[in-house]
């Protein structure tokens, strides 16, 4: 009992503090400067937020639709977001729009976007409730504000948010603009939007048709679209709709024998709904709109809702050849059940501007904005890493098309490397022409090379074609595409690009332009961002080589198209260290028109291999592509021979870049240092020590005052 009184003196004596504390700061005063200074800063926040937020261009984005337009500006698919047909005001049916106006805000046209009674109402509901989830308080502005900008969530930030997006919705439209943009985003449940589409999808005929009965059905689903719409609880949507006309005859606006009449009617559903897909091409739109938000910062909700024009690479000529040839499942022979399915992506890219002009993203199923294999997946590139890696630097330094290069099995560094040809064959005189190394896919030309120029060289040259090296990837076995981390179909399209491209590589992308509802650019990439990888000789002595690879003594002879030229690299990867099992198959071809790359592989490793599967290999499907390719595409022809009928050690090809014409020069002047070094050096030497004796001796005749 002692220690009770001692802790409730001690307590009194703390509370007696606080008070004096209180009088003499004077607390309340304090209570109401915060309080005032905090409601300033929430006031401040909420008017800067209602003020950015593109009120004025809410009809203007109800009314579009997102659409995507070719590379021909010819468009070719819409986005789809949450909107159905928008129709007008006037070809609303009247009993919808009183039902509407008397169930959901009675006193629509007299206030300004706030109902002070409906606040005040649902104030007492928060108070009873002791939380929000009640709703209520809300005008149809301040529902249209919830719809089109926030998220559908019940809390006390939202309301206030919803209250200041109404004001200025108030002051951008009348209210007719609003009740219209209101009925056309309201969401009517089974995936419906709008109420022309919920009429056609519940009723089969158009809003304009509508009567009290259906009106009262259609109102009723607003508070719950899950919940009353007749398709999924025929029964609850009964009981909402008579709640619906009880109220709509209590205000007078029906009368009571009406009320009690239509009480009595049957909900008729007849279903004439038809959800066009304009979602053309799948995986191309998955990117489009991946880049959308990733590079251009436009939030997924906004891009599919408020009638931005995308104007993108996509060639739909180039696309439906892609497509084509994966509708030939007898090239993927995997129709057992117990056997796995056998997967592949292809992506094509305009030659001149890197643009992305096709892209398939995976067989099977398609899922929404899924692994897109082309984009997303990484695997390593094996020997189509060769040309990259290992070919231009040789060119760079020296080599050339028909260099004798070694094809031996040798060891090499202090773990004795010893690297194989894919066939265990060599050529019987120890060394094969660089053109025929490439064309052979040799490992163990590439290997020699890659040790002779140095490693780092290698990697140096794949960062210029846009392909990163990891460390523990810095070994002689990246000759070959041995990597920890892999690269993309799409990276190693655009790393071929520079090829087609004179040896300017541009970054790949999607989208060009993206206009919002009135027309103004928000996101510009017109001009991809370019990097010089190679001289245009050099890119033209590759492209000899590289001609080959389809040709009589390549290892992709049939693989091609049926008519013209391409050419490319061929490439695959094992299971595993030690096993020959394949996992990934590849292909890349160009021509001066577009650049394919391919990838033929299994999702994860099992008991069957690739080859069991494919034992023909991909050559089927690659020359299906390039084939439909070339028919879609200008055939430009190349301008430079095969490798194997150049009589040449390299091309002679003129440019008309001045980074290939400043090279020229520096050339010429680095020859001329060579052959003059000596004696320029001795005159620089001479000048020099003649311009210091005659500034002395000018100096030396100066009558200068010194300060010291």
């Amino acid at each position: 009992m002692a220690k009770r009184e001692e802790l409730m003196s001690k307590w009194q004596e703390i509370w007696a503090n606080i008070k004096v504390l209180w009088v003499y700061y004077r607390g309340w005063k304090w209570v109401i400067f915060l309080g005032l200074s905090f409601g300033l800063i929430l006031s401040t926040y909420l008017v800067i937020l209602a003020k950015t937020t593109s009120v004025d261009t809410l009809q203007d984005a109800l009314r579009s639709e997102t659409i995507v337009y070719s590379a021909q500006d010819e468009a070719v698919g819409k986005l789809q977001g949450q909107k159905g047909t928008y129709v007008d005001l006037a070809v609303i049916s009247d009993p919808m729009i009183q039902t509407v106006i008397n169930t959901e805000d009675r006193r629509f046209y007299e206030h300004n976007g706030y109902d002070l009674r409906g606040i005040a109402r649902a104030a007492v509901r928060v108070v009873i409730n002791r939380d929000t989830s009640g709703g209520g308080g809300s005008t149809l502005t301040q529902q249209l504000a919830k719809n089109a900008f926030l998220v559908q969530d019940q809390t006390m930030q939202r309301k206030v948010k919803e209250l200041f997006l109404a004001l200025e919705i108030e002051k951008a439209y009348d209210k007719n603009q609003i009740l219209e943009m209101y009925l056309n985003h309201s969401y009517f449940g089974n995936g419906v939007w709008g109420v022309e589409d919920a009429s056609q999808k519940y009723f089969g005929h158009p809003a304009s048709m509508l009567d009290w009965n259906e009106a009262a059905v259609l109102t009723g689903m607003l508070k719950g679209p899950s919940i009353f719409n007749p398709i999924d609880d025929y029964e609850a949507a009964i009981d909402r709709r008579n709640v619906v006309l009880d109220s709509l005859g209590g205000q007078g606006v029906l009368t009571l024998e009406d009320t009690e009449y239509l009480k009595q009617l049957p909900i008729t559903l007849y279903d004439n709904y038809y959800a066009e897909d304009n979602y053309t091409y799948p995986y191309y739109f998955d990117a489009v709109i991946n880049e959308a938000v990733n590079v251009a910062d436009i939030p997924e909700d906004d891009l599919l809702s408020k009638g931005y024009r995308i104007y993108t690479h996509l060639n739909t000529g180039y696309q439906n050849a892609l497509d084509q040839s994966y509708y030939n499942d007898w090239m993927f022979p995997d129709s057992g059940a117990e056997e796995p399915q056998v997967q592949s992506a292809s992506i094509v890219l305009d030659a001149q501007t890197g643009g992305v002009a096709a892209v398939y993203g995976g067989r099977g199923e398609y899922t929404y904005r899924g692994f897109n294999r082309a984009t997303d997946m990484r695997r390593s590139p094996g020997s189509t890493i060769k040309p990259l890696a290992v070919y231009v630097p040789a060119l760079e330094s020296g080599y050339k098309v028909h260099s004798n290069i070694p094809d031996v099995v040798r060891g090499y560094g202090s773990n004795d490397y010893t690297p194989e040809n894919y066939d265990l064959q060599t050529d019987p005189s120890g060394e094969v022409e660089m053109w025929y190394a490439i064309a052979q896919s040799k490992n163990t030309s590439a290997v020699h090379l890659m040790d002779d120029l140095g490693i780092d060289r290698s990697v140096n040259k794949l960062k210029q074609f846009g392909i990163p090296v990891l460390d523990e990837d810095k070994s002689l076995t990246l000759a070959l595409g041995a990597f920890a981390q892999g690269v993309t179909v799409q990276e190693l399209a655009g790393a071929y690009q520079a090829f087609a491209n004179e040896g300017v590589r541009h970054e790949s992308s999607f989208i060009r332009r993206i206009e919002d509802a009135q027309g103004k650019v928000v996101y510009s990439n017109e001009r991809l961002t370019r990097h010089m990888v190679m001289t245009t000789n050099v890119a033209a002595d590759m492209t000899s080589m590289m001609l080959d690879t389809f040709g009589g003594y390549g290892t992709s002879y049939g693989a091609g198209p049926d008519y013209g030229q391409i050419a490319g690299k061929s490439g695959s990867t094992e299971v595993g260290d030690g096993s020959m099992e394949t996992r990934d198959r590849w292909l890349v071809g160009y021509t001066p028109d577009f650049v394919v790359a391919t990838w033929v592989g299994l999702d994860e490793l099992g008991g069957t291999s690739l080859d069991e599967l494919m034992p023909n290999g991909m050559g089927a499907l690659f020359n299906s592509q390039t084939t439909n390719l070339m028919l879609s595409s200008p055939q430009t022809s190349f301008t430079v021979p095969m490798a194997s009928q150049m009589t040449t050690e390299t091309n002679t090809v003129s440019s008309s870049r001045w980074q290939d014409q400043t090279g020229e020069q520096l050339d010429n002047v680095a020859d001329w240092i060579g052959e003059n070094a000596g004696t320029a050096w001795e005159e620089i030497k001479q000048g020099t020590s003649n311009l210091i004796d005659e500034g002395v001796y000018w100096f030396q005749q100066q009558d200068f005052e010194l300060p010291f």
